[in-house]
C-alpha cells in the first residue's frame, strides 16, 4: 500500500519516510524522564565529584610518570582540588552549547550552589567568588586555545607548573610539549558531561 508514495521535492525524502522519522521522534520525546533543573544539577556535581576523584589518580600518575617530562612533577592526593577546579569550568563552558542563555544562567546558579553547599554559610559565597575569578583566568584561556578541552589542558599545564619539568627546547617556549598536550587532552574527555546523551533521555524542567 505504501509503494505509490513520492520523493518529497525538496528533500528526496519519501513522504513515508518523514512521517516514520516524525513518529519516531515524537515517541522519543514521549519516553523522555522530566527533571527539574535543580536536581539535574545536583546529579551533575555529585558524579562530576565523584569521577574527579576517582580519576586524578590517573591523570596524577599520567603526569608523574610521563616520558615527555624531563623530570617528575610528583604531584599528590592534594592536588586534586586544582584538577576540580579545572574540570567544572570546562563543563560548564558547555552549558552554552546545549541550553539558551536563560536557561544556562539557572543551571549554573543551581550548580555553584550545590558545589559548595557543604561549606558554612559564610563562607559560600568567598567560595564561589573565587570559583568565579577562576573562571575569568579561564575565559582568558579559551581566547587563545579556542575549545574548552583545550582550555583546560593548558590550564592544567601552567597551574600544576608543568613547564619546569620539561625539556630545554619546551621550557623555553614555555609550551607543553605537543605529545605531552595531546595525551593530556585524550584524558580530560572522560571528563566531560555527556549533555547530548542525558537529554535524548531526559527533559529538564526550569
Amino acid at each position: 500500500m505504501f509503494s505509490n508514495w513520492k520523493a518529497d521535492n525538496a528533500g528526496g525524502k519519501s513522504t513515508l519516510q518523514f512521517i516514520i522519522d516524525m513518529i519516531k521522534f515524537l515517541g522519543l520525546l514521549s519516553k523522555k524522564k522530566k527533571v527539574k533543573a535543580k536536581l539535574a544539577a545536583a546529579i551533575y556535581v555529585n558524579v562530576l565529584n565523584n569521577v574527579i576523584e576517582v580519576g586524578f589518580i590517573e591523570i596524577k600518575d599520567f603526569i608523574n610518570n610521563n616520558n615527555n617530562l624531563e623530570d617528575n612533577p610528583n604531584l599528590t592526593d592534594e592536588d586534586v582540588e586544582w584538577f576540580r577546579n579545572i574540570i567544572f569550568l570546562g563543563n560548564m563552558k558547555n552549558l552554552d552549547s546545549f541550553f539558551e542563555e536563560n536557561e544556562s544562567v539557572i543551571l549554573r546558579g543551581f550548580i555553584l550552589d550545590e558545589m559548595h553547599k557543604e561549606l558554612p554559610k559564610d563562607k559560600q559565597h568567598l567560595a564561589i567568588e573565587r570559583f568565579l575569578d577562576y573562571e575569568n583566568y579561564f575565559n582568558e584561556l579559551l581566547i587563545e586555545n579556542e575549545y574548552a578541552i583545550n582550555a583546560m589542558a593548558y590550564g592544567i599545564f601552567e597551574k600544576y607548573n608543568i613547564n619546569e619539568y620539561q625539556g630545554d627546547l619546551f621550557k623555553r617556549k614555555n609550551k607543553p610539549n605537543p605529545i605531552f598536550y595531546n595525551e593530556l587532552k585524550n584524558l580530560l574527555q572522560h571528563f566531560m558531561w555527556n549533555w547530548e546523551d542525558y537529554l535524548e533521555k531526559n527533559k529538564l524542567g526550569f
